[in-house]
């Protein structure tokens, strides 16, 4: 066989049935639309169509958190290698902005109130500050042991609030790039928190069946910095502890807190997530269970309204028991803050919930709608209603997703014999879908059907069978999609169905050590005929069936056994054959190649074993997963190629001749369930765990072995340097703060190519100087750049702006010299002159101890002094002209429409209707 038609590569072609990641996050977008992360995937569903609108594509790796900018049109997507991108949704030709600076998953995404700013968390306990507007990161601070769970930008973005497992809320400082002041009230960990009442109550969600509520006493210093000098020590004494005083006064000059109370919540387990409403009079409480807490958060007026009436019933019970009431000791009591008012229940678990901004008021009713992923693979529209008055709720769900996915993980696949349907079997529901569009197209249920893990397609793909753990059959007309026949036909759970090769009939593998034939007869039903079936023979098994397979021939039927082996028989007499022993544990799968000459075997051993069926010898025996191997299937018309799956979420592609691996598809997160293909083999379909059927599909680009095999040490070698810390010259490994950006390979690629940059420059110098008839070197040529010295800045700019801190930390001391010569002479003439002082200034910071020691770099900096000064004030001067004369047009057209430009801006309103105005009227002036 030749080598294109052997060995050609497949490629992921698409993905369907997963509507939300068990793990996953959503975000409401408007009224109707939720984004929600399925895998690698953010879906868009139009709730009141329950259709998909858009998605967004942009990596392998799964999400881990979405994030939504409440102020500019900026999504942010964390991925589970620590990545994160910014999409901007009213450009969506646009190309994102990549961020790289945490090991492990991003675990959550905050932006500053002016959408300037963001942050990210990360499970590796990193705090890492990013600048949207320079595209790079500004620091990263280190202080928390566990996951950070949430932030919050607070007091003017001046502050950042934080949550951890560790148990610990922080306080940092963005100007002082530290950890300020730290709250060890709570004894578990802290998933989430919300803020109230002007950033003055904060409430945080743990692993107890409580809610902590915390009072936040901002001091003048957190407003205005110069009025710290001018704050007296004695304003605010009598409201605080002496220990939180004293150590105020020592490190915190911004906040005491104190713990004002516990709240009780109804749902078990830990709570997950804390949403607040827009209007800030409600929160929702997620747990690890299908109820979620409301409760209400009072304004300051309706605190004092209920302290007065709680005043007021304690003085009559005391009065009528004789007792006496102090009016602190009821002050103390948190439900005057928050209370619990009622709760959100939904058919299932849920795991992530987002409320719309839009409020709609009816009387003394307040109307809410809300987005809830639940763990069952689907999304509910709740429209949550709340009575003011009595604090009655009420909660709906007038939309879900139930019908683009399965509720349980699929178990079996099936393609049609015309290659036009899949048809995937989970829980109690078969969908069928279109191997066209993956799309559903019929959704087959019935209550006498429950535990679906095998399915297939009865010859002329007008009926589909169906097996469950209860060992029952059922038969599934699709053009009626009813359930036309029942039957129970084993006492253990049915693990595989297939047609005989004949097609006359199909087999049945089951868990009560028997394998039965069956027969389809044509029925007369009233006026309609429709198909059934009949019980032919039955074989007696050894042990429990897992798996079994008929050989394209039609002479033998192989069963894998819990016993650790394999059971060869003839079709025609039952008789036994020959015994494939060998696995050191059960054999989960098997299949019969095209030829009938060989099979191939899986096992919980984590192996698949190649056999002859002449003689039943093993040929060969591969490690072919990191676990237990779940499917294995031979590819249509190819006698030596097979395919294999896992529970590692691995696909990978074997030749069963020369003993190789060919290829290795790894797009899954989670095991892997069950494969099927084409009658040709040019799709291949996938079904996880992670709750995805993958498409795969065959292309004309050929699979080298040893390419591939250089590629992955390649990978494994970049893998290595990327976990190599870097040393960053005059930092400690200890402090607070540090380099925003980690080490990716994209950072060491760009270093590599600076770096060679350089080597290109010194000899193209060398060379010129020799032969000034020297033709320049290609890659000079390739970027057009006018000098050598404006190539390394070219090489340089080539760098993503978000790894450019740490791919100048990976450049060597020897090349720094040059670098900096050439950031000099372009700087001169203002060639990317806010580029280059970035540069030259984080350079010889880093080096800065071995700069100050070397004389060679005395006339170097001499240079960049004069270069560069120059350069800078030549580019000061033209924008400042530019901004002269564009002051100038501004106020002539001001004076001609008798318009005052963006004065809704100077003005600082805050009336929505008179900034539509104002801009209106500025768009009418530019036009």
């Amino acid at each position: 066989m030749g080598l294109t038609k052997d060995y050609l590569k497949y490629d992921h072609a698409g993905s369907c049935g997963c509507v939300g990641s068990t793990n996953g996050q959503l975000v409401a977008i408007d009224g109707q639309t939720v984004a929600v992360s399925a895998n690698e995937y953010l879906n868009f569903y139009n709730m009141r169509t329950t259709e998909k609108v858009n998605e967004i594509i942009e990596s392998t790796k799964p999400i881990t958190c979405v994030r939504q900018c409440e102020n500019k049109p900026i999504l942010a997507i964390g991925y589970a290698d620590g990545s994160v991108k910014l999409f901007d949704r009213e450009n969506e030709d646009a190309e994102p902005i990549m961020f790289s600076g945490h090991k492990k998953a991003v675990n959550c995404i905050e932006f500053s109130s002016d959408g300037l700013l963001f942050a990210t968390g990360g499970k590796d306990g990193v705090i890492v500050l990013w600048d949207i507007l320079a595209e790079r990161g500004m620091f990263r601070l280190h202080g928390h042991k566990e996951s950070v769970t949430q932030m919050k930008f607070v007091r003017g973005d001046r502050f950042i609030i934080s949550t951890s497992k560790d148990s610990l809320i922080k306080f940092w400082s963005i100007a002082s790039q530290s950890c300020f002041y730290t709250v060890m009230d709570s004894r578990n960990e802290i998933y989430s928190m919300s803020l109230h009442r002007d950033e003055s109550i904060l409430v945080a969600a743990t692993s107890e069946l409580e809610l902590l509520v915390f009072e936040l006493n901002w001091k003048n210093g957190a407003i205005f910095e110069q009025e710290v000098k001018n704050e007296e020590p004695s304003a605010k004494k009598g409201t605080i502890d002496e220990t939180e005083d004293a150590l105020a006064n020592m490190a915190n000059r911004y906040i005491t807190t104190k713990l004002r109370g516990r709240v009780i919540r109804q749902s078990k387990g830990r709570a997950l997530q804390l949403v607040p409403t827009h209007d800030d009079r409600f929160l929702v409480c997620v747990g690890a269970d299908k109820v979620a807490d409301v409760y209400r958060v009072f304004s300051e007026a309706e605190s004092a309204k209920r302290l007065t009436k709680k005043l007021k019933s304690a003085k009559r019970k005391a009065t009528s028991e004789s007792s006496t009431v102090s009016e602190d000791d009821v002050a103390k009591d948190v439900t005057i803050l928050v209370t619990r008012i009622g709760e959100m229940v939904l058919p299932h678990k849920i795991k992530w919930i987002d409320v719309v901004k839009s409020v709609k008021t009816e009387e003394q009713n307040v109307i809410y709608k809300w987005y809830a992923l639940l763990t069952d693979n689907t999304v509910h529209w709740v429209k949550m209603t709340i009575e003011t008055n009595s604090n009655a709720v009420e909660c709906d769900s007038v939309g879900n997703l139930d019908k683009l996915g399965h509720r349980e993980d699929v178990r079996a696949l099936c393609v049609s014999s015309s290659s036009s349907l899949l048809a995937s079997g989970g829980g109690n529901e078969v969908i069928v879908w279109s191997t066209h569009s993956l799309r559903s197209s019929l959704t087959l249920t019935d209550n006498d059907v429950k535990d679906v893990v095998a399915v297939n397609f009865v010859p002329g793909d007008n009926y589909i069978l169906t097996g469950g753990k209860n060992g029952e059959i059922g038969v599934f007309e699709l053009s009626s999609a009813e359930l036309v026949e029942t039957r129970k036909a084993h006492t253990g759970a049915i693990w595989t169905i297939q047609n005989t090769p004949d097609n006359e009939g199909f087999m049945t593998a089951s868990a009560d050590k028997t394998v039965r034939f069956w027969s389809f007869v044509l029925v007369t039903e009233g006026s309609r005929k429709r198909i059934s079936i009949r019980e032919q023979k039955v074989l007696e098994l050894p042990d429990e069936a897992l798996a079994a397979s008929f050989s394209p021939d039609g002479k033998f039927l192989v069963v894998a056994l819990l016993n650790n082996t394999c059971s060869v028989y003839f079709v025609d007499t039952l008789k036994f054959f020959v015994s494939l022993y060998g696995h050191s544990l059960p054999v989960t799968c098997v299949d019969v190649a095209p030829s009938s000459k060989l099979c191939v075997t899986g096992s919980v051993d984590k192996s698949v074993k190649v056999w002859g069926l002449d003689f039943g010898d093993c040929h060969k025996s591969f490690h072919a997963h990191d676990d237990a191997v779940t499917s294995v299937l031979f590819c249509p018309g190819e006698e030596q190629l097979f395919w294999s799956a896992g529970k590692d979420g691995k696909i990978k592609q074997w030749d069963a001749v020369k003993f190789i691996l060919v290829q290795s598809l790894d797009r899954h997160t989670s095991d892997i369930r069950c494969l099927a293909q084409f009658s040709n083999g040019s799709v291949m379909f996938s079904a996880s765990h992670d709750k995805s059927i993958r498409c795969w599909e065959k292309t004309d680009e050929m699979v080298i072995v040893e390419e591939r095999e250089e590629m992955e040490r390649e990978e494994e070698y970049e893998k290595k340097l990327v976990d190599e810390d870097d040393v960053v010259a005059g930092e400690n490994a200890d402090n607070e703060a540090g380099v925003a950006s980690s080490k990716t390979s994209s950072s060491v690629v760009s270093a590599e190519n600076i770096i060679q940059a350089v080597d290109i420059a010194r000899n193209e110098k060398v060379q010129r100087a020799e032969d000034p008839n020297h033709e320049p070197h290609p890659l000079i040529g390739a970027y057009n750049s006018k000098s050598l010295d404006h190539f390394i800045v070219d090489v340089i700019a080539k760098c993503r702006a978000s790894d450019l801190d740490r791919t100048l930390l990976l450049i060597p001391l020897s090349y720094v010299a040059d670098i900096l010569l050439a950031i000099a002479s372009c700087t001169q003439q203002q060639y990317k002159a806010e580029l280059c002082t970035h540069v030259s200034v984080y350079l010889t910071r880093v080096h800065l101890s071995h700069i100050i020691a070397s004389s060679e770099y005395v006339p170097i900096f001499e240079q960049m002094k004069s270069k560069m000064s120059e350069g800078v004030e030549k580019l000061r001067e033209i924008t400042g002209t530019n901004l002269a004369a564009l002051r100038l047009l501004a106020t002539e057209m001001e004076d001609r429409e008798q318009v005052k430009m963006f004065a809704q801006i100077e003005l600082g309103t805050d009336n929505p209707k008179k900034k539509r105005k104002g801009r209106k009227a500025v768009l009418k002036t530019l036009a």
